[in-house]
């Protein structure tokens, strides 16, 4: 028995000493970069600055200033002519999902398969990153926790992909949102989409539910196709979500519903169309977010043009305007406004594409470059639970960096529309 224990004692140390030398192996190999930046987007200070530069080490940001001082092997990346921006967010993505043009809502889950679903989402994946978007946040329509499993396999290195924040299936009252459902179909599709409830301890349950299986977020249905989730039933998710953590936001598409998700205590709030002026102000009292969904003129067009349709672009332009007006009348009462696509229509286009025209279409409402910006990096940060690490270039921040050609305080369009560089977590995941 003595040699046994002293074998076992022996192996261990073996081991121990095997992972040390692992690690400071890892730890002297990792890679560092220098990027040179023309131009860089400080989303704290909210400002462009003129020649900085960024020291990465491994996986994270070493140091951001003027001339710096590199280690020997650094590989230097010099980006004079272009602008460089911490990695782009989409905090509304549901990349496991896709609605046909003709098609209703419930069609793809009755329809394709799981494995159908998970394969195309690692398309979806592949080209949010090719547009700069290294962090998404994906709100439900993935069946039962399939975006657990794609955040997962990311995370994994399976394939590459931006970082995900899943919500698992949404929680709703028992209609969730089920266009187009044929009455049989009904209760297979909602339990495998959704997870409803009907009173405030299903509520609970559901929430712990949720974060027993790994999600990271939690969303509600303020109001789904005809009913409303109780105040009781949306107080007690957010409470014991809270407990653990955990945000909770709230689709919600119209004010007279909104009311009692504001006063549950819900973190943000989806879409937000036909929100009055009052409620943009509470919202900025408690410290709501706003993600508007709405696409863009310029997108709306384009659509158009693909399915051979006439396009009036003044009219398409004025159909947008109080879209456009609501998110001037949020920001300016001081609502945190946060960049989120809603990207599920099939149109002819990669689906990181699309999201970039949602975040141009900022620009057309008439926010500044800096404050678009600002929508899909820092604001972004905050709605995903990730302050202080994504979203921003600094000290210690992850190395989720991008670099867009062009001067974007000039010709912002032109430039977020041709993606030069993504790194993510320290890796150069594109390159043109």
């Amino acid at each position: 028995m003595p040699c046994v224990h002293f074998l076992k004692i022996f192996t261990l140390s073996i081991l121990c000493s095997l992972l040390v030398s692992a690690i400071t192996f890892a730890q002297n190999n990792e890679k560092h970069y220098l990027i040179k930046a023309g131009q860089m987007y400080d989303s704290e200070k909210n400002v462009f600055l003129k020649n900085k530069q960024i020291l990465v080490k491994g996986n994270t940001i070493l140091k951001v200033g003027d001339k710096l001082d590199v280690p020997p092997g650094t590989t230097v990346l010099d980006h004079g002519n272009a602008t460089v921006t911490p990695g782009l967010i989409d905090a509304h993505t549901h990349i496991l999902f896709r609605q046909g043009v003709t098609e209703k809502i419930a069609f793809d889950g009755i329809m394709n398969s799981a494995e159908t679903r998970v394969l195309r989402a690692v398309g979806y994946a592949k080209s949010y990153l090719k547009a700069g978007f290294t962090a998404i946040r994906d709100l439900g329509n993935s069946e039962q926790y399939l975006d657990v499993e794609v955040r997962n396999a990311i995370d994994r290195g399976d394939f590459p992909g931006p970082r995900m924040v899943v919500s698992g299936p949404i929680i709703s009252a028992m209609d969730g949102q089920l266009d187009g459902v044929p009455v049989k179909q009904f209760d297979h599709y909602s339990r495998k989409e959704y997870s409803m409830v009907s009173g405030e301890e299903e509520a609970k349950k559901a929430v712990k539910e949720h974060i027993v299986r790994g999600v990271d977020v939690i969303k509600i249905t303020a109001i789904g196709g005809r009913l409303t989730m109780t105040p009781e039933e949306m107080k007690a998710v957010v409470d014991a979500a809270h407990r653990e953590r955990i945000q909770v936001t709230a689709h919600c598409d119209r004010d007279w519903a909104v009311h009692a998700a504001i006063a549950a205590g819900v973190d943000g709030l989806e879409h937000g169309y036909g929100f009055k002026p009052t409620t943009l102000d509470t919202m900025a009292k408690k410290k709501i977010y706003l993600v508007p969904t709405d696409g863009s003129a310029d997108l709306s067009m384009i659509f158009l043009r693909s399915q051979n349709l006439p396009v009036d672009e003044q009219a398409i332009r004025k159909n947008f305007q109080p879209l456009y007006n609501r998110i001037m009348a949020a920001h300016k009462a001081g609502v945190m406004i946060v960049a989120g696509s809603d990207a599920y229509v099939g149109f002819d286009m990669p689906r990181g594409e699309q999201a970039t025209h949602t975040v141009a279409g900022y620009l057309d409402a008439g926010l500044s470059p800096a404050d678009v910006l600002k929508t899909a990096t820092f604001n972004g940060s905050v709605a995903l639970g990730m302050q202080g690490q994504i979203g921003v270039l600094k000290e210690n921040a992850m190395a989720d960096i991008v670099v867009f050609n062009g001067d974007m305080q000039k010709d912002f369009k032109k430039s977020l529309f041709n993606v030069k560089m993504v790194m993510k977590n320290g890796v150069v995941e594109y390159e043109k």
